[in-house]
Order: structure tokens, then C-alpha cells, then sequence
């Protein structure tokens, strides 16, 4: 298979399931919204947008996948795996940890829903790089 489809398949789907997903979520989330500068639609528009954003840096992230295409990376096995994972992966580990250490200082209480639409966030392009780069070391080992 080539390189192309398992890059589809670290970042396509995820792509979908994330957008939807966390359109969902934001909806449910912000459909009674009160301020006294932006309505309910304003904010979910904003949050759909910025969603969409996200999973578009995070498909550029996705394009060190192509690193593999060279001899010296694909033959090496820590190489392979940090141009899978390492720049795509680090933006969702930074935000992770952020949010989690800011939350520890006001109090967990307050953090369950911001940190649900972080795991919906990120979850699904966690999964698809796992599931598209066993896939490719699977390819790789088969004659």
C-alpha cells in the first residue's frame, strides 16, 4: 500500500469523527448560552470553526509521515516511529498537560467538560496514527 493511504488513514477519518463529534458536543454544550456579547449561535459557529482549524494543523502536522518515504527513516524503526508520532503528537500532549496542570491549581470540579472536548478533540487522531502505523509496520514486515 502506499504512503498516501495510510496517511488518509491517520488523518481523513479522524478528521470526520472529530468534526462531528465535537460539533455534537458543542451544540449540546452551548445551546444555552448566556452573555452579554455573543448568542448561543456565535459561540457554537466560533467553536465549530476553531475545531475545524485544529484538525486542519493537525493534518499538516500528520505530513512527517511522509518522512518514510526515505531509505535511512524507513528502515529504522525509532525514526519511523518519531516521524509518526512525534511532531503530530506533540501539540496534543502539550494542550493535554496545560489544561490538566491549570485545572489542578482551580480545581478538577470545573474541568469535566473542557477536558471531555479535549479527549473528543484529540482522541481520534491518537487512535487513527496508532492504527495507521501498525498497519504500515505490518506492510513493511510482509514480502
Amino acid at each position: 500500500m502506499r504512503l498516501s493511504k495510510y496517511y488518509q488513514q491517520a488523518t481523513l477519518l479522524p478528521f470526520l469523527i472529530t468534526i462531528v463529534i465535537t460539533s455534537i458536543f458543542i451544540v449540546l454544550e452551548n445551546k444555552s448560552y448566556r452573555s452579554e456579547w455573543f448568542t448561543p449561535e456565535a459561540i457554537i459557529g466560533m467553536g465549530i470553526l476553531m475545531t475545524f482549524l485544529y484538525c486542519l494543523m493537525m493534518n499538516v502536522l500528520c505530513l512527517t509521515i511522509f518522512l518514510c518515504k526515505l531509505e535511512g527513516v524507513r528502515n529504522n524503526r525509532l525514526l519511523t516511529f518519531l516521524s509518526w508520532f512525534l511532531l503530530p503528537l506533540s501539540p496534543c500532549i502539550f494542550i493535554i498537560i496545560h489544561e490538566y496542570r491549570y485545572y489542578l491549581d482551580i480545581g478538577l470540579s470545573s474541568a469535566s467538560n473542557d477536558l471531555q472536548y479535549l479527549g473528543l478533540l484529540n482522541g481520534p487522531f491518537i487512535i487513527g496514527l496508532i492504527w495507521s502505523f501498525i498497519r504500515y509496520r505490518k506492510a513493511l514486515k510482509m514480502p
